[in-house]
């Protein structure tokens, strides 16, 4: 079989038979769940979908744990010529409901179903997980070929970016030759595989490069990690500055890792210079990116730097370019990008500064403070986005401030940021009418909405008759 479009440059390589060759001989699961019981076949899968009355263009939320099954339903999907949208698997059940509605989603696979009632939705099976299947009560929102990656974080909680697959591969491919990774690499994941940079950065570059990929996943701990480094014989890994913190912290590096890059999150040059002094010889890559560029949009190779460049991020990727935007500080403003992998749009609701990213055709507004050196050198400042970093998760501030005002009896809410040696965390203040109203409710009503780690520290309530309630929110 082939695939129901066309596939370009680096992606022209891509054919279903590539992908069972790396479902079934390359990929390695390290996740300690049960034992495959079936051999991948992307055609078989296909095939299910099309049985269940899957169209071109349908949109499928795929929420499966870390693994090969991850992959194998997503590329299956797409080889039904429908379109895939990679969701966490803990998500609740109420935003797993609120995505299919807002996406217009024909169809939900998950390891098991949770109980929630839409009209029209039929339960069904497809190679041992679980599928909703709505009725085609319209034409279908996407195209076959399209992808539409999630970016709760940065836009909102119910906001995606529709990409060609093309787009994502040859992303993919750049960030290989970024970081020199070979076909005889052992690539590891321990990110979830629906963060953009886990799929693209590591997945795809290693389906497209020949190399191994080991498949672990969260939560991340540094002696599993240096562990699974020696047993699966590991040479590249991808961390967040959380991670390497942590293993700063008890100064235990993975021995026989020839490259290691960091991205997510800003590191500080002192941690850098550390990193290179305790792994002598190895290869070190600062990377940054976003969802929304496809995700990778710069690389430094910290190792071949002199230690005044180990605060930046290096210099754009080829056919990435990027300006500075309200410089009000001279040499600094907000970072734009253009690049032949940037997304085409957005599907859903978008929330916070997002809904005004777009400065130009094809030229996107990161919200991201850079200043940018004469030898073309980025260097992270700061962030405009209305959104943190907690554990290592992007939180959307401006849709925890419209779940909670969704609640009747709030009237307002304001969220403040609080930033220790350990992580990022905030509080969540709301002005409300309702007398009996409490902070528990409150929080009851957030958990059917936010995964633990994107819930509020402390939530503050304040009577709207209270004089504090006239200042501070929004």
């Amino acid at each position: 079989m082939s695939f129901p479009f066309q596939l370009s440059g680096p992606a022209s390589r891509l054919t279903p038979a590539l992908i069972d060759s790396f479902l079934n001989e390359r990929i390695t699961d390290a996740t300690g769940g049960p034992a495959p019981e079936q051999t991948w076949r992307i055609s078989a899968i296909a095939d299910g979908w099309r049985q269940l009355g899957l169209r071109p263009g349908d949109l499928v939320l795929v929420a499966m744990p870390n693994g090969p099954s991850l992959l194998a339903h997503f590329f299956g999907v797409l080889a039904a010529g429908g379109v895939p949208a990679l969701v966490a698997p803990a998500t609740p059940s109420a935003r797993l409901k609120m995505l299919m509605e807002t996406f217009s989603a024909r169809g939900l696979i998950i390891p098991r179903l949770p109980e929630f009632e839409m009209a029209g939705l039929e339960r069904s099976s497809l190679l041992g997980s679980e599928v909703a299947l709505l009725p085609p009560s319209q034409p279908p929102p996407l195209n076959p070929g399209e992808v539409v990656m999630l970016t709760s974080g940065t836009s909102g909680f119910a906001s995606g970016c529709v990409f060609d697959l093309e787009a994502l591969l040859r992303n993919a491919a750049k960030h290989t030759d970024a970081v020199g990774q070979r076909g005889g690499d052992s690539v590891l994941v321990n990110l979830p595989l629906y963060y953009s940079y886990a799929l693209v950065a590591q997945a795809f570059a290693t389906l497209l490069s020949g190399g191994q990929l080991v498949i672990s996943g969260p939560p991340f701990n540094p002696e599993s990690y240096l562990r699974l480094i020696h047993e699966h014989h590991i040479t590249v890994s991808s961390v967040t500055p959380l991670l390497v913190r942590t293993l700063l912290a008890q100064e235990r590096l993975p021995e026989g890792l020839r490259v290691l890059t960091v991205g997510g999150d800003a590191l500080a040059a002192p941690q850098v210079a550390q990193l290179l002094k305790l792994r002598p010889g190895g290869e070190l890559y600062l990377t940054y990116g976003l969802s929304e560029a496809g995700p990778r949009v710069a690389t430094l190779a910290a190792h071949l730097e002199p230690p005044h460049r180990y605060s930046s991020v290096g210099r754009p990727l080829p056919g990435t370019h990027v300006q500075l935007e309200g410089q009000s500080i001279p040499g600094q403003g907000e970072l734009l990008v253009s690049s032949d992998t940037l997304m085409k749009r957005r599907i859903g609701i978008v929330e916070g500064r997002k809904a005004q990213e777009w400065r130009g055709p094809g030229l996107l507004g990161t919200g991201d403070i850079f200043q940018i050196d004469a030898e073309g050198y980025l260097s992270f400042v700061g962030r405009l986005s209305d959104f943190v970093i907690k554990g290592g998760e992007k939180i959307s501030l401006a849709s925890v401030r419209r779940l909670a005002t969704s609640l009747p009896g709030v009237v307002s809410a304001r969220t403040e940021i609080f930033v220790d040696r350990v992580e990022t965390s905030y509080d969540l203040h709301l002005v409300v009418t309702q007398p009996g109203l409490t902070s528990e409710h409150v929080r009851s009503h957030l958990q059917g909405q936010l995964r633990r780690t994107e819930s509020p520290r402390t939530i503050h309530l304040i009577n709207a008759n209270d004089s504090r309630a006239q200042v501070g929110h929004k």
